[in-house]
């Protein structure tokens, strides 16, 4: 069994879920693009810059207080509404048979969340304006990304850490469903 691509599975389901709610979804995550810019500029000319390095860099376990705050912002919340099994149409062959089941964000809101605040960081740092990375953000990026923000029905059990990998893949690994994969998640389209 080998899974396709999950942008190719979902993009009619995407593109009729931006074209109902994008208007909605660019004001709410356009707002918060706009908070991490003013966050940036409070950082950067805060006094005591060893307390901003502890809040924003990772640490030697590859985590931060800032990194666990964008899992909740832009991971979980990133676009005020949810593409859950019932807009993705994304469940595993499992769940037909067992109930006892889970909605799991495929592309994982950590990973999700620190790649979001990487790219403004890195816009913010070139020295573009807050209009051009909230428009850039909102306008050109989020419409061809909101794969990163997919669920999937899966069985409590197949959603098991010594089953399903949690931080071993990179994002382009899960585009293509690796880690389904290799934990044999079958997973199918609901037309």
């Amino acid at each position: 069994m080998k899974n396709k691509n999950v942008i190719e599975l979902t993009k009619p389901q995407l593109k009729k879920f931006w074209k109902e709610n994008s208007e909605e979804i660019k004001y709410y995550f356009g707002r918060k693009v706009a908070g991490d810019i003013a966050q940036f500029e409070f950082d950067r000319y805060y006094p005591n810059q060893q307390i901003v390095k502890n809040y924003t860099e990772l640490n030697e376990k590859g985590t931060c207080k800032l990194r666990q705050l964008n899992r909740l912002k832009y991971g979980y919340n990133g676009l005020g509404s949810k593409l859950t099994p019932g807009v993705t149409g994304l469940y595993s062959e499992a769940t037909l048979h067992d109930k006892d089941t889970t909605n799991d964000h495929l592309f994982g809101v950590t990973a999700v969340g620190w790649k979001i605040h990487n790219i403004i960081k890195d816009l913010y740092e070139d020295g573009r304006s807050q209009r051009y990375i909230v428009d850039y953000m909102t306008e050109q990026w989020l419409p061809k990304n909101l794969h990163l923000w997919v669920c999937v029905k899966i069985t409590k059990q197949e959603h098991k850490s010594d089953n399903l990998a949690r931080d071993k893949h990179t994002l382009e690994e899960k585009e293509w469903l690796v880690h389904y994969n290799e934990a044999n998640i079958e997973i199918l389209v609901k037309e």
